[in-house]
């Protein structure tokens, strides 16, 4: 990946992002485990500062 990415190792993370209006480039199986995923989105400054917001928010999220 280049500089210009972030990958995101975990799913709710990602779907977090994408909740955000975050488009995910690409979605691969881990190399290093091949039962994971991994997402990759755009790198910026509004999308740090989301995945920041994320811990704020994550207890208040529902998910089954």
């Amino acid at each position: 990946m280049n500089n210009q990415t972030i990958v995101i190792t975990q799913s709710r993370m990602a779907g977090w992002l994408m909740f955000n209006r975050f488009h995910k480039i690409d979605e691969k199986v881990d190399l290093k485990d091949g039962n994971r995923k991994i997402y990759i989105f755009k790198d910026s400054a509004d999308l740090r500062e989301v995945m920041a917001k994320y811990n704020e928010f994550k207890d208040l999220i529902v998910l089954n």
